[in-house]
Order: C-alpha cells, then structure tokens, then sequence
C-alpha cells in the first residue's frame, strides 16, 4: 500500500467522532478502499450531504471497534520506534521470499550494499583484512612455496650445467629465442609425462571428468575419484587443526594433499571452491605444469561454477570439461643424441678466443699500468696517490716536483701507449736529496771548478769558487727548510789560481803618471799601457777558463793643487783616457770600469813636486764577480 493514511485519533474508547472529524474519517475510508481496488470506489453511490444525523450516529456506533483499530494502526505508523519493531518482524521472511521468486529486490539492494561496504573499508580497513585473512593468508602461503620451490628447481638445474658444453649450448639458445638459461635448462632436462587427469566433485567425491593418455595404464576412473577423495577427507580429518567444515561440502581446514610420490610415479593436486584436479605424472615436471594445472581449474571453475555449487550427481553439464582437461596432457621425452657438424664449433670458438684475447689485452695493460705506477713511484719528486680506469683511459694522479722526470717519458719503457694513459699532477717542492741537488745546480749555477755529489744522504760541495758565489752558496745552504738533505760546503775553498794571483798583482802594481793638469797619459807611459794591456787580455782569459767574472776598475787621480771639484773631474777624465787606450789595445771593455778619486787618495801626502807628480797618476783594481 503507497498511500499513506492520517486519522483523527479517539480521545477515549467509545468515544464517537462528531462533525468534521466524522467527515474526514468518511475521506480516510474512501482513500483507503481507492488504494485497495479503485474498481470499488467506482461502484459506490455518491455521498449524500443531507443524510439524516440519526443514521451518522447510529453508524459510529456500528463502527467503534474499526475506528479504534484504525487510530491504533496510525499510531504505530506514525511512531518510527514502533514502525521499525513491527517491519522487523517480517523482514527477514519477506527478503527471502523475494530472493527466492524473483532477482529485483538484490539488484535494488547492490549499491546500498556495496556503498555501505565502502564506507566501513575506508573507516576501519582492518576489518576486511581480518575478512579475507583465513581466506588470502593460505592462498599467499602456497603461491610463495610453489614459487620458491620452482625457483630452487630452477637454480638447481641451472648450477648443474651451467660449466659444461651442454650449458654453454643452452647459453645461446636462451640468448637466440630470449628466455632464461634456467628456463632452457628445465626445457632439456625435465623429462616427465601426465598420464591421467581427474576432475573431482569435493562435495560429492565423484569423478566429473576424466582425461588419459592413448597409452597410458587402464584404471577405473570412478574408483581412482573415490580413493583420492577419501585420502584429502582422511587428512583434513587427522591433521586439520581447524577441523569440521563450513558447509555446502566445503572442507573448512586450509589444508590439503598437494602432491605426493610413489616411486617414479607423481600425483599433483589443484583445489578450488567446488572441485579439485588431480594430475598422475611420470618423471619430474617443471613448475610451470602446475601454474597450468591452476589455470585449467579456474578455467573450469569460471565457466562451470553454477552448475559446480548445484551438483547432485548428474555429470552431463560436464561432458565439454573434459575437453578443457586435455590441454594438460604434457609431456617431454629425453633429447636424443645428435651429431653436428665441426663447422657449428666455430662460432663459439671464434667468440671464445675474442672474449680471451680481449681478456688477455685487459690483464696485460693493467700489468703494464702497474709497472708504470711502480716505476714512477720510484723516481724521485714523484707521489702516485692513485690509478684508476675512467672512460677508457687509465688516469694517473698525484703529486710532482718540477725537477722531477717527467712521467710521459716513462711509458715507452712500460710499452704503454700515450694516448691510453693521462695524468693529474699537482706541483709541490720535493726534499729528496737528487731533486735538492738539481734545485741547487739549477740556483747557484755553479762554475766549472765546482763540483756537487749526493754522499751520506746530503750534498757535499767540492772545488775552488769565488768568494762572491761562496757567499751565495753559503745563503742557499742557511734558506733550506727543516727534513732537507745538509748541504756541506766545508771543502768548497776560495779560487786562488796562480795565473789568476800573478796576473792580477802586476796589474794592481803598475801606475800610469801624468803631467801637471794633463789628461793624457806622460809620453814615458805607452810601454806599461801594453804590459797593462796585455796582463788584462791575459786575465780575461784565465777567469773564462776558470768559469768566473773577473773586472778591471781604472781609477783616476790628481794632486792638491787647485779647486778639488777642477781635479775630480780631471781625475775622472784620466780614467776615462786611459780605458779608451787600453779598449783600442784589444782589452774587452765589458771588464773595464772608471771611478774617479781626485786628490782624495794621495800615493804620497807631501806637497814637495816629486810628492804631488806621484799622484798624479791612474791606478788598476781587479776583482772577481758580477
């Protein structure tokens, strides 16, 4: 009934409806009779508004009882608490009367349902998880084991042949058809044949369908359905911690027979809802059978599952799942010897031997680098801090004085090709005793008298210098920083070569005389300016040879007589005569040097005229260095 009524309620029982309220209820009726059959209404005579009131009174005390059982009727459906009790009383009665006749009251049930699913998943997620545990946690337990358990398999094999010709066989043709060596080794070796097949009802235990070989051994099927159903019943039962089952023949406890062995002969079982397949297999199977063991099942169970859930013994609805069953008859024979040709060596040996020389090419330039590394590590001046391979050259870093060899120059002997190797080297001052001897040849520049040998651990220094490259040696030796090698200059003595000392004396023992307030030289003197000349010439020499600078310094004097600056300027002018006669006598004028004195370095300090003609003169000072 869609319509919903709304009648005046009694005060009290017995109480009659007067006026309006008898009015109104006479409407409720009319609507009430129009839900129920509206061919009724149509028949009633049309309401007469001047009835007589003795008849309206009589009929509300004909109908006190209905008006009552009416006002309670409206009261517990207007009350929801009410309402709600008495629905709840015949609701479970009229959804399974409605499942039963007809599918419309579940198809307007769904997205309620699957809303009010939702809607509890996303508030507290753990309750479908503890929904689908006793469900989800066996099925994961037996994926992982069958998974590991082919996995090892496969491992297994693969580590048998993986050294052998017959693997390196294998290799290439896992590498040709692009499947795994393992696969292609379970593909050679697992020799096995599925000889029988049973479909299995679980609730029943009876045989729905059945596949063998051509040549397989005769067994009655029927019987061979029965014991195996007797067997997974005899486990659950004893070794089932769960026990009982859950209905509809479907075993509660979580385990079952999965495979079992009997000599060369194997049995593996695949269990779903409503049936279980059983697969009698000769040798040892790949993994891989049993993943379409599960398939053929599912498939089955997909396309047969009503009529699965409503077996009662009639296995006619079966008859096509036998043909679904047949795909499952694998089978592999042993490979048979065959013989190739020489020729099919080739290949792999020609890559072998590449591999080897490109082995062999590798090992023998890392020796070589090696023997690189040891040899600069070596020389002095050089640290190798390390070596490494980096994009196809080897690189090799450290640290290097700039005395040091440099390290390009040792790999010819290493046989090492420029191009292959490079170098990163940071500069620094090394304190080994050959880089300080190279550093100290390389400063001092010694002369060729000079001698400088690595002894004890230091450099000792030999021979004759000057005193000016003496002194500098003996500043280089004091500037050395703390761990340098000692530098011993004791045996290093003063250059005193006797040509050098007769020389130089007679040269510094002559004077050129000159005439009062002359600036040429007396005419007496040109014979002591060719011995002059000559000793200088001489001494040039002997200093080249030795390997040392030597100069001459003309110095020019003058007497007392006069205004001092009038006789510093004609001693500088003597000076000046004197080296330009000395030049046009062949004496190298780079060694010659003027300084004028005046009359401030008198020979003789008296004024008689012999006195001052003696300082009126040009003396020679001869000094070795720069």
């Amino acid at each position: 009934m869609n319509a919903r009524l709304s009648l005046p309620a009694a005060n009290e029982p017995g109480h009659l409806p007067q006026g309006e309220s008898r009015d109104r209820l006479a409407e409720l009726l009319l609507e009430l009779a129009r839900c129920i059959d509206p061919s009724v209404v149509a028949t009633l005579p049309p309401r007469r508004l001047d009835i007589d009131p003795r008849l309206e009174a009589m009929r509300d005390v004909l109908m006190e009882r209905e008006q009552a059982a009416l006002a309670r009727l409206e009261k517990k459906l207007d009350d929801p608490k009410e309402f709600a009790e008495a629905v709840s009383g015949v609701l479970p009665a009229a959804f399974a009367r409605a499942s039963a006749q007809h599918d419309e009251l579940g198809q307007a049930l769904a997205p309620s349902v699957e809303r009010a699913a939702q809607a509890s998943i996303r508030k507290n997620p753990r309750t479908m998880v503890d929904i689908l545990y006793p469900v989800m946690g066996p099925a994961i337990r037996k994926a992982i084991a069958e998974t590991l358990d082919g996995t090892l398999q496969s491992l297994n094999q693969a580590l048998r042949y993986s050294l052998s010709w017959r693997g390196l066989k294998w290799r290439i043709e896992a590498w040709r058809s692009g499947s795994t060596f393992a696969d292609v080794v379970l593909r050679h070796t697992a020799v096995f044949r599925v000889e029988h097949l049973f479909l299995v009802h679980r609730k029943t235990g009876l045989l729905l369908a059945h596949q063998a070989r051509d040549d397989a051994t005769s067994r009655d099927p029927q019987l061979v359905s029965a014991m195996l159903s007797a067997i997974q019943d005899f486990v659950r039962d004893s070794f089932d911690e769960s026990g009982g089952s859950t209905g509809d023949g479907e075993a509660g406890g979580s385990r079952s027979i999965d495979s079992l062995r009997l000599g060369d002969l194997l049995l593996w079982c695949e269990e779903g809802p409503f049936a279980f397949l059983a697969a009698v297999i000769h040798g040892n199977p790949p993994p891989m059978l049993r993943a379409r063991l599960g398939e053929t099942l599912g498939a089955v169970h997909e396309r047969w599952g009503t009529a699965l859930q409503e077996f009662e013994g009639d296995t006619a609805p079966f008859e096509e799942a036998g043909e679904r069953l047949r795909a499952c008859l694998m089978s592999q024979e042993a490979e048979t010897k065959r013989r190739y040709s020489p020729l099919l060596w080739i290949v792999p040996l020609a890559l072998l031997a590449v591999l080897a020389w490109w082995v062999g090419e590798r090992l023998v330039e890392r020796q070589r680098v090696s023997s690189y590394v040891a040899a600069l590590q070596e020389q002095p001046g050089i640290v190798v801090t390390g070596f490494e391979r980096r994009d196809g050259k080897w690189l090799v870093s450290g640290l290097r004085d700039p005395l040091a060899v440099p390290p390009e120059s040792l790999l010819a002997p290493a046989r090492l090709d420029t191009s292959r190797v490079a170098g990163r080297w940071e500069p620094y001052q090394a304190l080994h005793p050959a880089i300080m001897l190279k550093r100290l040849k390389a400063t001092l520049d010694p002369p060729a008298s000079v001698s400088m040998v690595l002894a004890g651990g230091g450099i000792r220094v030999t021979g004759n210098a000057s005193q000016r490259w003496l002194d500098k040696a003996r500043a280089f030796a004091l500037s050395l920083p703390a761990g340098a090698p000692a530098v011993d200059l004791s045996e290093l003595k003063d250059l005193q070569d006797p040509d050098f000392i007769r020389l130089r004396d007679a040269i510094q023992a002559r004077l050129i005389h000159f005439d009062f307030s002359m600036p040429r030289p007396a005419a007496d003197q040109e014979s002591k300016l060719d011995a002059s000349a000559e000793d200088m010439r001489e001494l040039v020499q002997v200093a080249r040879t030795q390997g040392f600078p030597v100069k001459v310094t003309i110095v020019g004097h003058a007497d007392a007589t006069g205004k001092d600056t009038s006789n510093l300027a004609l001693s500088i002018g003597r000076a000046e005569v004197v080296r330009s006669m000395l030049r046009a006598r062949g004496v190298d004028p780079s060694v010659l040097f003027v300084r004028g004195a005046g009359p401030l370095e008198p020979l003789r300090p008296g004024a008689s005229e012999d006195e001052m003609s003696m300082n009126r003169r040009v003396s020679f000072g001869v000094s070795t260095g720069d």
